[in-house]
């Protein structure tokens, strides 16, 4: 095998390793972040999610997403809504990336993102009940925790200048390693 090749398999491996140690480590914060301040559906899960999917990519925000639902079920308990969460938060990682990066654009996706996570969770509703009246009704008493949702992802959106220097230089890291 020559050279090149086998530097550029070592550099392609060491780059996944890095990929998986950080997104292993943006869950392992967003998990904890989640069980400290669990109850008010208020916790920074939703900020590192969308920041994930913001600086490294689609694949990382949805992976991201996916994890941190899961392994924080692991913990708080599985169950039908499991799989929802997952998809919930997958979502949100994958169209973070694909967001314009303008502050204005990342304040309103902050605020969004707190209601698409309670719509896509509404479509649970639809494993206890096929009447649209009674989903509708669920949904729109879940509305207020949505609201707490988007409130709790602005508030932590005000610590976002100082996350965005760590994101952006790992980013920047990563993205320097795979040339």
């Amino acid at each position: 095998m020559p050279d090149d090749l086998r530097l550029k398999r070592k550099r392609r491996s060491s780059l996944t390793i890095r990929k998986m140690t950080v997104l292993s480590l943006l869950t392992a914060m967003a998990v904890a972040g989640r069980l400290a301040i669990h109850g008010l559906n208020i916790q920074p899960a939703t900020l590192i999610i969308i920041l994930t999917g913001w600086f490294f990519g689609w694949r990382m925000g949805l992976a991201e997403g996916m994890m941190v639902a899961l392994v924080s079920d692991l913990v708080l308990g599985l169950g039908y809504w499991t799989p929802f969460q997952m998809l919930a938060w997958g979502l949100i990682g994958l169209l973070s990336a694909a967001l314009p990066k303008y502050p204005w654009v990342y304040i309103l996706w902050l605020s969004l993102s707190g209601f698409l996570f309670g719509l896509v969770m509404a479509l649970s509703y639809f494993l206890m009940s096929s009447n649209l009246v009674t989903v509708f009704g669920m949904w729109l008493a879940g509305l207020p925790f949505d609201l707490y949702h988007a409130a709790g992802n602005l508030a932590f959106g005000i610590l976002s200048p100082l996350l965005f220097k760590v994101f952006r230089r790992e980013a920047e890291q990563l993205r320097d390693r795979s040339r």
